[in-house]
């Protein structure tokens, strides 16, 4: 596989499951939830905003981890030089 193969079947990859609509599902769970006491950050913290961003890549991050052990232990590999 050549690197613009690579390139085109990642778009493909993010075109077919858009990030965007599960992030904005995700932030909506997040508010609803109550888990967090946000009316009392500072108006220009973006502490409460950067704790849901984390939560919501690691919940989306669990969607999509590897099966395959080999698969796994690649993605570890590659997320030393990320």
């Amino acid at each position: 596989m050549t690197t613009e193969q690579l390139k085109e079947q990642f778009l493909g990859l993010l075109t077919i499951n858009l990030p965007n609509s599960e992030i904005v599902l995700l932030f909506n769970k997040a508010i609803e939830s109550g888990a967090l006491d946000y009316e009392n950050e500072e108006e220009d913290s973006y502490r409460t905003a950067k704790i849901i961003y984390h939560a919501i890549l690691c919940k989306m991050a669990q969607h999509w981890k590897p099966l395959d052990p080999i698969n796994r232990c690649d993605s570890e590999k590659l997320k030393r030089y990320l």
